[in-house]
């Protein structure tokens, strides 16, 4: 039996964690929240991993720990780069106006990797109801980022 995340299982992931955040409203509307925090977990997991294989390479070639550390935030030697802002480190730290702080973290990949077209500034974390009321708040958006925190979403991890 395979240790590696199947298709179905991150599915039936998505849908369990869709209808945990909607209590008695239409889970589709909270779909755009956990693909975004799908893709933000992700792009770290594989951003991580690129960085630790940087970092080994580095130190290979005798760098000195500062000097690591600069090279590391050079957005050019990465295929996709995480700002710091946006590192899952910083977000699962947030609590409060967890929405806004999500959305200049969005902004920030997205000017840090032209490739993103601006997609993930569409994204209104801060939406609210007819009511007034936030469709998702702080508190929906914290536990949002706990159901991910244990799923590993780098290639190896993946078994499609």
């Amino acid at each position: 039996m395979s240790d590696k995340l199947s298709e179905a299982q991150l599915e039936s992931f998505l849908n369990e964690t869709c209808d945990s955040l909607r209590g008695d409203r239409d889970a589709e509307a909270f779909m755009e929240y956990v693909i975004a925090i799908l893709f933000l977990k992700r792009l770290n997991d594989r951003f991580n991993l690129d960085r630790e294989a940087r970092r080994s390479k580095l130190m290979m070639n005798g760098l000195t720990p500062s000097q690591i550390d600069e090279d590391l935030e050079r957005r050019e030697v990465y295929r996709l780069f995480v700002p710091k802002i946006a590192r899952w480190d910083k977000v699962k730290q947030q609590k409060e106006e967890l929405g806004t702080y999500l959305m200049e973290a969005f902004a920030e990949i997205d000017a840090m990797n032209p490739g993103c077209l601006g997609l993930l500034n569409t994204i209104d974390f801060n939406q609210r109801t007819e009511k007034g009321d936030k469709l998702i708040t702080s508190a929906d958006l914290v536990e949002l980022i706990k159901d991910f925190e244990n799923l590993r979403l780098s290639d190896d991890n993946l078994d499609f």
